[in-house]
């Protein structure tokens, strides 16, 4: 009896996997990254699209589908690209749902010819997408009718590790996959030293095995690059199978899939000849120190020198520029008219003999104790008068 059970359960799962793999796949990319950094490119190129995309400004969606061989229909891929950098990193939480978070993907895509921004940026969504991350699985846990999504998500951070690697006890993998791409390679090659891009490779070589993310370097200009990248990708969003190659290599474009790097390969933070010696509790914050030795962090991105994220260029519309100019102007002159109507008041006050308000904090009204010391002065030097002049007529 118990072994027909176990043959029933058995046809079953069969059954339900057959029915799943005949059904057309939806999954999510999300797309995060360095501004201007070829976030835009790489989904461009992915979704096999010759039109030039703009860059995002914001949150932007789109949509990609792709014959499914194992059936008629169609698999599709829901692209979210995030712009701004790390300035707009709030809004991850629009993407990261509970109802997708199991077939959720995000790509990193950070600029490699500004090296001085990586750590910020890569931190800076880090941080926020672990945030929005650890929300959603304590929804789950919470909402039991969705059974073990939990489980999974915790499963799968760990599925490139397996039971079996080194630095387990180390790692802290994102509970989502994630892949690390490093754009603009080529420049990077011509504009940093040699011994900079060692410190730059393994830096991200260090950042992405401790958050279980796959690692690869790309360039627009390398075609063979571009190839790979997608087919990563691809792996990402469909399911297809992922390339096995493996490239440690400092000094050539990098290919690090999760879980095939090890904190033993990677060697410990690069230090600068003849620098002191920097001590940290944690080793994320001996390679952060570490990499600030090399490249000191860059202002940060989204903003600029004073801050106001209107001065933008990434931002810029000619007619509303130009209607903020005018009220900026506008602005300024009633201000000065403001001020000059203040000058001339308390003019007109100090030649009629009136007193003056005073401007200290902000407040033109006399204070009460102030206006009732007026008072007693002003019937003080009236009593002198009369006093005086009845004085004079007595000595008449």
């Amino acid at each position: 009896m118990a072994q027909k059970l176990i043959w029933d359960v058995a046809a079953t799962e069969h059954q339900a996997k057959e029915a799943a793999r005949s059904r057309p796949k939806e999954s999510v990319l999300l797309v995060i990254g360095s501004k201007n950094g070829g976030k835009s490119t790489i989904i461009s190129r992915f979704a096999e699209r010759t039109d030039e995309r703009r860059p995002a400004t914001g949150l932007e969606y789109t949509f990609y589908r792709k014959q499914n061989l194992q059936n008629l229909g169609k698999d599709v891929v829901h692209l979210w690209e995030l712009g701004g950098g790390s300035s707009l990193a709030d809004l991850l939480e629009v993407v990261v749902k509970p109802n997708i978070i199991l077939n959720l993907s995000v790509v990193m895509v950070l600029d490699l010819s500004e090296p001085n921004n990586l750590w910020t940026v890569f931190e800076e969504l880090m941080a926020k997408l672990r945030e929005a991350v650890k929300s959603v699985v304590s929804q789950l846990k919470q909402q039991r009718e969705r059974g073990s999504g939990h489980t999974e998500a915790q499963r799968v951070g760990w599925a490139k590790f397996g039971k079996n690697h080194p630095d387990t006890e180390l790692l802290n993998p994102l509970q989502v996959p994630i892949a690390i791409i490093g754009m603009k390679y080529d420049i990077f090659r011509k504009t940093v030293d040699a011994e900079k891009q060692r410190v730059v490779s393994s830096t991200l070589r260090f950042l992405a095995h401790i958050n279980g993310a796959s690692l690869m370097y790309c360039a627009t200009t390398s075609e063979n690059l571009m190839i790979r990248t997608r087919a990563l990708l691809c792996s990402m969003a469909f399911g297809t199978q992922e390339s096995r190659t493996v490239l440690l290599d400092d000094s050539k474009p990098l290919i690090a899939p999760a879980g095939a790097d090890s904190l033993g390969a990677i060697g410990p933070p690069p230090m600068q000849d003849g620098g002191m010696k920097i001590h940290a509790r944690k080793p994320v914050e001996l390679w952060k120190n570490t990499f600030a030795g090399f490249f000191p962090p860059a202002a940060k991105e989204g903003e600029d020198k004073d801050g106001d994220p209107a001065a933008d260029p990434q931002y810029a519309e000619a007619i509303v520029d130009e209607m903020r100019t005018q009220k900026d102007l506008e602005l300024a002159k009633y201000k000065k008219a403001t001020e000059r109507a203040a000058r001339e008041q308390e003019r007109q006050a100090h030649a009629s003999g009136k007193d003056v308000p005073q401007r200290t904090g902000g407040d033109r009204r006399h204070h009460p104790q102030q206006q009732h010391g007026a008072g007693k002065t002003t019937a003080t030097a009236r009593d002198r008068t009369t006093s005086s002049s009845s004085s004079s007529k007595e000595r008449r």
